[in-house]
């Protein structure tokens, strides 16, 4: 449905609805301009609190890859296999990806934080902690990575319409909990 809305209202400014040129790339510019996410972690809405803080590691190798968000910001993103695997049956290279590299087995993760996107994509954001970093007592905000939502269990927010369940988890098959 967003994906509808979306082509309707970039149609109808495209077609000119009265308005000059520059108008038109004005109001597109500010549609796909940055807005600063929310953090949602606290939030009764989202339940994600109780998973904040808890560490994983992971029990197939994983990806941290170079992602190019839509608004043309690089966000450094830990991948499921079948985004970086192209022996993974169900295979699938995010268009936007420029590099990658494999971690190892064994690699900890630790969750902190879900953001909400404020821009036109309007979806949550899942950040953790990578490796020695998830010990850290403090830590700068730069180490924080993005993680693939499947790296974590089905529920309404990671994948809407496949569950009702707003419990969070991981994927018991790429993630177990560390000592």
């Amino acid at each position: 449905m967003k994906c509808v809305i979306l082509g309707i209202m970039i149609s109808i400014l495209l077609t000119g609805c009265g308005r000059g040129q520059n108008s038109k790339v004005t109001v597109l510019k500010e549609l796909f301009k940055e807005r600063p996410d929310t953090n949602v972690t606290e939030s009764p809405e989202y339940n994600f609190s109780s998973f904040a803080g808890t560490v994983w590691k992971t029990k197939v190798e994983v990806a941290l890859a170079d992602l190019e968000a839509y608004t043309g910001r690089h966000q450094k993103t830990l991948l499921a296999p079948q985004h970086f695997d192209p022996t993974h049956p169900k295979y699938l290279r995010p268009s936007s990806m420029q590099t990658f590299e494999v971690l190892p087995v064994g690699t900890r993760l630790k969750f902190e934080r879900l953001m909400f996107d404020n821009g036109i994509g309007s979806r949550l954001w899942i950040i953790a902690l990578l490796g020695d970093r998830a010990h850290a007592a403090s830590f700068e905000r730069t180490k924080f990575i993005y993680v693939d939502r499947h790296l974590l269990a089905e529920n309404r927010f990671t994948f809407p319409g496949s569950s009702d369940s707003n419990v969070w988890g991981v994927n018991p098959d790429l993630l177990e909990k560390a000592e």
